[in-house]
């Protein structure tokens, strides 16, 4: 693997023209897509799909929640003409100086309003009736009802106000038109306000209501701050009358202040982070090019991410990039290692080969974990895995690739003066008991604390609110008595009648519901906007109710008596045209037409999907009023809270489902780059370990998880991993090698955890609740991972792999526990052998080796007897001197090897630490005592001579493992063959 990086970095060396033009093209071409891409803002792209959910998301998509603006004019004393005096003025303002930033104010009932709506209701009577008005309407034709009527109308109409009402008595003098206008009080939830000058006002007349509707949604936020401050000059201007002053509420404010704090607290905060990065980096290096030279494999990443993004689907939500930023954190690790060993040894080949692999490995089983986002039904997530993926698979790749060429290491690392960094680093922490109670402690708390961390729903905890907003919308909640607190019902369908129809039948159910005092008040349209079929079905009770005979008799006993009041024979003709007239229906533009009912409020027609809306009011919320009226059918609930539990409800269980894919992708991937169970779960185990502790610190301190730090997480698996996996491979190699590795990885994970706290760490210092969640969860998360893989990993290592070695031991495996002492080990000891190349990146070859050459071993091992001291020259990684020495433990063996790797690899072997196995790098001064010499290699002149000298005065016994060395020499020197087969000569002195 680290041979293939290498030749490219030499390829690249030569050929720099040609490295330069394809870094180019890469950053051209993916620049081009990139550019090209359409960002998504649709928060509800976060949210895990389902059946519920995708009806939510299709309601949200085609229904009009706008953020109103609520205005509330107030004097401290009951002066309903300087309420509306000011709200004239303030309306006025408003459409002179910025209208083009709302699209309407309500709150005032023009004056031609009330005829339009009554000579609506009158021209369409039937539509606007109900069974209770038709019992009604029976007792009106009684004769002592309409001489009663009759007599009040005398008077209204001989009274000053009698040119008004006029029209209306001769019209209707039995007021049926009154029962049909009861059903538009409907439209409304609170019934604390009258109308005072055409003018919403409470019944206590001190505050008066309008209602902004701004052009641009919440999260234009660049638009409506510019509306905001003009309407501030306005109202500010306004509220210079002592006696009336204006406040004002929305979630326009809300949305002002979260986007304004966020900018500020990131800019602030990374501000002062990364400046004390760059500075860090700089120290730490001793190079200012640096903290550049970091960032360039995480912007490529994120380049070629995006263009991959755009190549699948064109466009991408806006979200998943904004968190995918956070996470590239991740990336910058592959660069920070590299850098981090570069420094400690400027040996190329020795770099790639160290760095290569782990990276690699860091960089798959990160991107498999964010790969593991597919599996949620959520587009932004999906998006996201996608995203961070691509990014950290390249950036460990251009990091490999570029590193080495731009960084100049330091051509004498020895010199390096070892900083603060460095000595933190080269601590053992594993080696005090002190800590590692302390991992063991926090992780027993942790199981007992775990499960208590609680999922928050509420998102409106992550939005900040300012003091100053914050009282003003209890003000204006007090005014309305509740009318800010409103829960929606949709009634949708695949068109306008299917979603009349169901607002129909749901409007029956809510009048119900009031009669039982289950819920306060209800506004829906059910009782005016009616589908074809209700208005045929209405039409046709006005047909029946209306008979002839008892048109008749009414005729009669109208004429009758108002003929005794001094009426005219024709007064009511109009009237009884109205009985006569042959009802049709209406369609919804003839409701719409009726400005002052404000249809388009409740109402949204899109090919494919219609919806209608209804509110409802509670003196206290109950969920299982909403869930009765959800289940009649394409009903849903509109409850902020509700909505937040109904789409983030199966959020947590999603995640649940994220971790286990990703443990087990990951494990699978750990198995194929490490070829064992031991190595893959001391790996993943901290994972696990750093999951309880984090968990159970959350749980302790109170702190919750919410759909973005719950998603951060997965930035924390990944991080984690990177830990654990680096950690690994520092201790395999001081296992395989001898040689103290443990404190360069240290170092590059120290500047990682330092890096990740000082970006989104120091966002703990942030006022936006949102920042601050991200931020302590972040935090908890890695220093957690960290002290794990420092404490507990390690540790694991030292019990398992090195002290067992000190004692003589092979290192833990499985495989013990399934071993059979067959009489082909007891022959070979083949696992025995190996058992000292277990968990080495020599393993597989060392493997291959004994079982060519473990017939020859055998052989030679018949030639030794118990007690002799043999030397001999070592063979490929030891494994000859390790058998003899296995199958003949009461012989001694003093071995030599001038290739160092070869040796290091050999001392540090288990059955290295047995005193009668000595491996050393020098040919001895003395062989005393040694009486059987083992030649495995043609040596070098002088070894050769030194040899030949030493045989002469001490051997009693050669063993010649190669045909390239001469031996005629031997039978000169009184030594006879009493073996030679299989490349194998055995000579012993003659007495």
């Amino acid at each position: 693997m680290h041979t293939f990086f290498l030749k490219l970095y030499y390829f690249f060396r030569r050929q720099k023209a040609v490295g330069f033009c394809l870094l180019a093209l890469f950053i051209g071409v993916n620049g081009y897509f990139a550019s090209k891409i359409t960002l998504e803002e649709d928060v509800t792209k976060l949210i895990p799909t389902g059946e519920k959910q995708d009806v939510l998301r299709e309601v949200l998509e085609h229904t009009d929640f706008s953020d109103k603006l609520i205005i509330a004019v107030s004097s401290e004393e009951k002066d309903p003409e300087e309420l509306t005096r000011y709200a004239n003025q303030l309306t006025d303002s408003l459409h002179s100086q910025i209208p083009g930033y709302f699209t309407k104010i309500q709150g005032k009932v023009p004056e031609a309003g009330v005829l339009e709506v009554y000579d609506f209701v009158y021209q369409n009577l039937p539509l606007f009736l109900n069974e209770k008005n038709y019992a009604e309407i029976e007792n009106r034709l009684e004769v002592d009802s309409i001489k009663n009527r009759l007599e009040k109308s005398y008077k209204n109409l001989i009274s000053p106000t009698g040119f008004v009402t006029k029209n209306f008595i001769f019209k209707d003098p039995l007021s049926i038109t009154n029962l049909g206008l009861e059903k538009l009080r409907e439209l409304q939830v609170d019934t604390n306000f009258k109308i005072y000058n055409n003018y919403l006002i409470t019944k206590n007349e001190q505050h008066l209501l309008l209602f902004i509707t701004p052009k641009y949604p919440s999260s234009e936020t660049k638009n409506n701050q510019i509306f905001i401050q003009e309407l501030d000059k306005i109202i500010s201007n306004l509220n210079k009358n002592p006696k009336v002053n204006a406040q004002y509420f929305g979630g326009v404010l809300y949305a002002i202040a979260n986007a304004n704090q966020i900018k500020k607290d990131i800019q602030i905060t990374l501000s002062i982070a990364f400046s004390i990065l760059f500075l860090l980096l700089i120290v730490f290096y001793r190079k200012f090019y640096v903290p550049l030279l970091l960032f360039i494999p995480s912007v490529l990443g994120a380049l070629l991410a995006i263009g991959v993004l755009y190549l699948t689907k064109s466009s991408v939500s806006a979200i998943s990039l904004g968190i995918g930023a956070i996470l590239l954190g991740i990336s910058l690790d592959y660069a920070l290692h590299i850098l981090t060993h570069f420094r400690n040894n400027a040996n190329v080949k020795v770099l790639y080969k160290e760095v290569a692999k782990p990276i690699l490995m860091s960089s798959f089983t990160t991107a498999i974990a964010f790969l593991c986002l597919l599996f949620l039904k959520s587009e932004a997530l999906n998006d996201l895995g996608i995203f961070a993926a691509v990014s950290v698979v390249t950036a460990s790749v251009f990091a490999l690739l570029l590193i080495p060429h731009f960084y100049r290491a330091p051509k004498n690392p020895k010199k390096i003066r070892s900083n603060w960094l460095d000595k933190i680093a080269s601590y053992r922490f594993y080696e005090r008991k002190f800590f590692v109670a302390g991992v063991v402690l926090l992780f027993i708390g942790g199981l007992f604390f775990f499960n208590s961390v609680r999922f928050n729903e509420d998102l409106s905890q992550l939005n900040y609110e300012p003091k100053n907003i914050k009282e003003v919308e209890e003000n204006i909640k007090n005014i309305s008595k509740k009318a800010a607190n409103t829960t929606y019902l949709v009634s949708y369908g695949k068109d306008i009648e299917e979603a009349l129809e169901q607002n129909n039948e749901l409007y029956r159910e809510l009048q119900l519901l009031k009669n039982t005092n289950k819920i306060e008040n209800f506004s829906s349209i059910g009782g005016v906007v009616l589908s074809t079929q209700s208005q045929n079905e209405k039409i046709e009770t006005w047909r029946d109710f209306w008979t002839k005979t008892k048109k008749e008799k009414l005729k009669e006993n109208l004429l009758k008596e108002s003929a005794k009041l001094g009426f005219k024979q024709e007064s009511f003709n109009r009237f009884y045209e109205q009985l006569d007239k042959d009802f049709s229906g209406i369609f919804l533009d003839d409701y719409r037409n009726v400005e002052t009912l404000y249809l388009d409020d409740f109402i949204n027609r899109s090919p494919g999907f219609s919806t209608v809306t209804s509110t409802l009011s509670f003196n206290e919320m109950q969920p299982g009023v909403l869930e009765q009226l959800e289940k009649k059918g394409n009903v849903i609930a509109i409850d902020r809270k509700q909505m937040n539990q109904d789409f983030l409800g199966n959020l947590k269980n999603e995640f649940n489902r994220l971790i286990l894919f990703s443990v087990i992708a990951v494990f699978i991937v750990l198995l194929f780059f490490y070829r064992s169970l031991l190595l893959s779960l001391l790996t993943l185990l901290p994972i696990a370990v750093t999951w309880v502790i984090a968990l159970g610190l959350m749980a302790i301190f109170e702190i919750q998880f919410n759909v973005l730090n719950i998603i951060i997480s997965t930035f924390i698996f990944g991080l984690g991993l990177d830990y654990s996996i680096f950690i690994t491979n520092a201790c395999l190699k001081e296992y395989e090698t001898g040689k103290k590795a443990l404190a360069t990885y240290q170092a590059s994970i120290l500047l990682s955890v330092l890096t990740t706290l000082l970006g989104i760490g120091a966002l703990i210092f942030a006022k936006h609740p949102a920042l601050q969640s991200v931020s302590i969860v972040s935090v908890i998360g890695v220093i957690t991972a960290m002290i794990v893989a420092f404490v507990f990993q390690t540790k694991l290592f030292q019990i398992l792999l090195f002290k067992r070695r000190e004692n003589g031991h092979a290192a833990f495996g499985f495989r013990a526990f399934f071993k059979r002492n067959t009489s082909k080990e007891r022959l070979y000891f083949t696992q025995k052998v190996l058992a000292n190349y277990r968990y080495k990146s020599v393993y597989k070859n060392a493997k291959n080796e004994f079982s060519k050459q473990r017939e020859r071993f055998l052989i030679t091992s018949e030639f030794i007897e118990p007690g002799e001291h043999v030397f001999l020259q070592n063979t490929y990684l030891g494994l000859l001197p390790l058998f003899l020495f296995l199958k003949n433990q009461h012989a001694s063996f003093q071995v030599f090897d001038s290739d160092k790797e070869n040796l290091r690899i050999s001392k540090n072997s288990f059955s290295a630490s047995n005193e009668n196995l000595k491996f050393q790098k020098n040919i001895p001064l003395q062989f005393t005592g040694i009486s059987v010499f083992i030649i495995t290699k043609n040596p070098e002149a002088i070894i050769a001579e030194t040899l030949r000298e030493a045989i002469k005065k001490n051997a009693e016994k050669v063993i010649i493992l190669t045909p390239d060395y001469n031996s005629r020499w031997l039978i000169d020197h009184n030594f006879e063959i009493i073996y030679r087969q299989n490349n194998i000569l055995v000579l012993k002195r003659m007495s």
